[in-house]
């Protein structure tokens, strides 16, 4: 193949079908987690989402792992990842608290079986009706995003008589090289300014049932380098550390949110992460040594509280779609002269089932499932089912193309690989298509049902006429 795009996509998927702890090849099918992907999808109806519960276990265990050197960590999943209910259930088997950021994900959370003292609320509006919910049932911090939030959390917690966990979220001001809207630590709208935080905390202190734990940032989302968490660390140290001496008193934890950046392109050779953060270029490893680094320069006792929630999701799952429509069209210049011709391959999955928090620029690896031995040898344009010219999939290995074999049909399954992340959160019914099922590999190997498709009595049961 003189292709040098196409060669690497292929030697790419021979990778995946060979070495990659997930995947294998069937009798020239799709094997997640030993299971043909193809029989999933006929018979649970495209599209929809599939779990691997093994690989979130494996992911929990490399975070913690990875923070071996500071035994006193708590891990709180971002539930916001990925909030279905047979997933949040697995997150807790496998050991680790939750974080939420409505009052709706922190009831998910208990009602799957996190204690309150297993959760912890984030979040830039916090009403006071969602704080009296976190206050009741005792959550482990509430994060505190504003002046005016802790106010309410002052008088809710005065009238229950019951004591609010917080920490105080700031700014340490320490931008990194990641999309532009995932940055949450710099010119953001989460948190206090840092000169804020002592009088903050002196308020806090003088509040008779508001515990005053320690302070909270979040540098980002999928951040390509360690050096932001490792400088933003040193930022919240120092003021802690700071705060601990004008202020008399101690600290219980520190909190540094979290970021952990996964792999959505894997030829690391052929790519820079700080210019393409599709690229992970740090590992879980490299994040815990830069917090445990700073952290110990101020205490080694203290617990590190971490937010993670891509780093637990986003390789757990694929995305199951049939082709379902298939054309040739032609593109003509303004002067009617025919530019090229372009091979369409129709999904019956489009923006409304699968973008990352809306983002289109988002790259997923995208393979023929029923042809996964095959060559992916033909560029073509991949589009889904809505009434809309922009729903087609933008980020492909060549500007807009995708490459999928020339034996691709009608009915053929294809996989977008890494998409346990942010994706079901994001679903819409635009069009009046449903919302998709998920289903999950567990432990044993089993699939199960953990999540229906939308009805039409779902999407209707809204509206009142």
């Amino acid at each position: 193949m003189s292709d040098s795009i196409a060669a690497n996509y292929n030697r790419l998927r021979q990778r995946v079908i060979e070495n990659d702890r997930r995947f294998s090849a069937c009798e020239g099918k799709l094997c997640f987690e030993g299971v043909d992907v193809e029989s999933l999808a006929k018979k649970y109806g495209t599209p929809f989402y599939v779990f691997s519960e093994p690989e979130i276990v494996r992911n929990v265990r490399e975070i913690e792992q990875a923070f071996a050197a500071h035994p006193n960590t708590k891990t709180f999943f971002a539930s916001k990842t990925c909030s279905v209910m047979g997933v949040l259930k697995a997150i807790k088997d496998a050991g680790i608290c939750a974080e939420a950021n409505s009052r709706y994900e922190v009831r998910k959370c208990l009602e799957i079986g996190f204690r309150g003292d297993q959760i912890v609320f984030n979040g830039v509006v916090k009403k006071p009706e969602d704080l009296e919910y976190a206050i009741a049932n005792d959550l482990y911090l509430i994060n505190v995003d504003s002046l005016y939030e802790l106010d309410h959390i002052d008088a809710i917690s005065r009238r229950l008589k019951k004591t609010a966990n917080v920490c105080v979220r700031v700014e340490p001001n320490v931008p990194s090289a990641t999309h532009a809207e995932l940055v949450t630590a710099y010119h953001a709208k989460s948190g206090l300014d840092l000169e804020q935080a002592e009088e903050t905390c002196r308020r806090i202190l003088e509040m008779p049932f508001v515990h005053l734990r320690g302070l909270h940032m979040h540098v980002g989302d999928q951040v390509p380098e360690s050096e932001p968490f490792a400088k933003a660390t040193k930022v919240l140290v120092d003021e802690s550390r700071r705060l601990e001496e004008v202020l008399g008193i101690k600290f219980d934890l520190i909190n540094v949110g979290g970021g952990i950046p996964v792999p959505y392109k894997y030829d690391d050779e052929n790519g820079d992460p700080l210019k393409d953060n599709m690229y992970a270029g740090i590992t879980a490893k490299d994040f815990a040594d830069a917090v445990i680094s700073e952290v110990h320069k101020w205490r080694t006792d203290v617990q590190i509280c971490i937010e993670p929630g891509r780093k637990v999701t986003s390789s757990a799952a694929v995305l199951l779609t049939d082709v379902s429509c298939e054309k040739r069209k032609t593109n003509y210049d303004v002067d009617g002269n025919i530019e090229c011709h372009v091979e369409w391959k129709f999904v019956d999955a489009g923006y409304s089932v699968l973008s990352d928090s809306q983002h289109f620029d988002w790259f997923f690896y995208v393979y023929n499932a029923s042809r996964i031995t095959e060559a992916h040898d033909e560029y073509i344009k991949l589009a889904g089912p809505l009434c809309d010219g922009g729903d087609y999939f933008h980020m492909g290995v060549k500007g807009e193309e995708f490459l999928l074999p020339k034996t691709t049909e009608v009915g053929d399954t294809v996989v977008f690989l890494d998409a346990g992340a942010y994706t079901i959160e994001s679903q819409t019914v635009y069009n009046n298509r449903p919302r998709t099922a998920v289903v999950m590999i567990d432990n044993e190997g089993k699939d199960r049902l953990i999540r229906r498709e939308d009805t039409y009595q779902d999407m209707v049961g809204y509206d009142i006429y």
